[in-house]
C-alpha cells in the first residue's frame, strides 16, 4: 500500500458511505478551514459537532511515559492544537521504545544487511527517522482513526538541512526488526487508543518503498467500534492512549477533516510542529527523553 492509503484501506474504503466519498471532492463542499467542516465536506450541525466528541479511554494499562505533540492544521498554521497522551511502556516495552525513539531526535534505524554495508561508505549519507522531521497526518480514516508518520525519508532529510533534493547518496533508514511477538496492550474497543501495525513501526506500508516505510507510523483511534477492522483484521497493537479531555477535542477535529477522495489525504495539510515525551514520576530536573524540534 501506498503512503497514505494504509488506513483508508480496503476494509475501510468498503464501509465507507459513498455520499462520504463523493463528497469529500464535490466542488459544494464547505470550506476545509471552517472547525464546523465535516470529512463529508458538509457543516455539522451544533449536535453532530458535540456528538463527534468522545470520552476519554478508561486507564486499563500502566502509563510509564507521557507525550504531547504539536500539531499544527493548515500551511499557515491558522490552527494549532495538542494531542496528550500516555504509553503502557511495561505491557509494550518493544514498541514503547521504538515510539519514544520516532517522536524524539533520536530516531529510529533501520537493520538490514543492505543498510550495515552503505552505512560505512564515506561518501553515503543518512539520518534516524523521527516524527520531528517530515512529521505530519498522511492519511485519516473518517470517525475511525487518524495516521501520523514521514512520508518521505528522502524530502524530511532534505527539508531538514535546506535541500531541494535529498541526493543520489542519501540512503534512507530500512525498517527496523519486527515486534510481531508483542501482544497489544488492550483491544480497539474506545476512541483514543495509540495504535501501530502488527510488526511495529516501519510496517505500516506493507511491502512499499522504504523511502515510505514509516509513512504510516501509527495512529490514534477515534471510534469505539474499531476492533474488526484494527484487532480482527489488521492485528495492528494498541500501546498507549490520550489522557485528557482537550486532547479528545482536537482529535474529533482530525478525525472529521474533510479528505480527498479515495485517499484519505487531508484537505488541509496536518503538520507536526513539536513533540516531548516524559517518563512518569520523572522530576522536572530529571533529564527525560523530550527533545525540541531545530527551528
Amino acid at each position: 500500500m501506498r503512503a497514505g492509503t494504509a488506513c483508508i484501506s480496503i476494509p475501510l474504503l468498503q464501509s465507507m458511505s459513498p455520499d462520504l466519498v463523493l463528497a469529500a471532492s464535490s466542488d459544494q463542499r464547505c470550506d476545509p478551514a471552517d472547525p464546523r467542516c465535516g470529512a463529508d465536506g458538509k457543516l455539522l450541525s451544533d449536535g453532530e459537532e458535540k456528538n463527534r466528541i468522545k470520552p476519554i479511554p478508561r486507564v486499563t494499562n500502566k502509563i510509564t511515559h507521557v507525550v504531547q505533540l504539536v500539531v499544527d492544521v493548515g500551511e499557515r498554521r491558522e490552527e494549532v492544537g495538542f494531542l496528550r497522551f500516555g504509553l503502557y511502556g511495561d505491557d509494550c516495552p518493544i514498541n514503547v521504545r521504538a515510539m519514544i525513539q520516532f517522536l524524539t531526535m533520536i530516531g529510529i534505524t533501520g537493520v538490514g544487511k543492505e543498510q550495515d554495508e552503505f552505512e560505512n561508505d564515506i561518501d553515503v549519507i543518512t539520518q534516524p527517522v523521527s516524527l520531528l522531521f517530515g512529521g505530519i497526518v498522511p492519511s485519516i480514516c473518517p470517525g475511525q482513526g487518524v495516521e501520523f508518520g514521514v512520508p518521505s525519508q528522502n524530502k524530511a532529510f532534505a527539508k531538514s538541512r535546506g535541500l531541494v533534493k535529498a541526493g543520489n547518496n542519501f540512503l534512507p533508514q530500512s525498517r527496523p526488526l519486527s515486534s510481531q511477538k508483542e501482544v497489544s496492550a488492550r483491544t480497539h474497543t474506545a476512541a483514543g487508543l495509540i495504535s501501530v501495525p502488527e510488526k511495529g513501526i516501519g510496517y505500516g506500508n506493507g511491502n512499499g518503498p522504504i523511502d515510505e516505510a514509516y509513512a504510516n507510523a501509527f495512529l490514534i483511534t477515534a471510534s469505539e467500534e474499531s476492533s474488526e477492522l484494527f484487532d480482527t483484521k489488521l492485528h495492528r497493537r494498541v500501546i498507549g492512549q490520550i489522557i485528557d479531555n482537550e486532547s479528545m477535542e482536537f482529535l474529533a477535529r482530525l478525525a472529521s477533516l474533510p479528505i480527498q477522495r479515495n485517499k484519505g489525504t487531508p484537505l488541509l495539510k496536518v503538520t507536526v510542529l513539536d513533540a516531548g515525551v516524559q517518563k512518569v514520576g520523572a522530576s522536572s530536573t530529571t533529564p527525560t527523553t523530550t527533545k525540541n524540534k531545530k527551528k
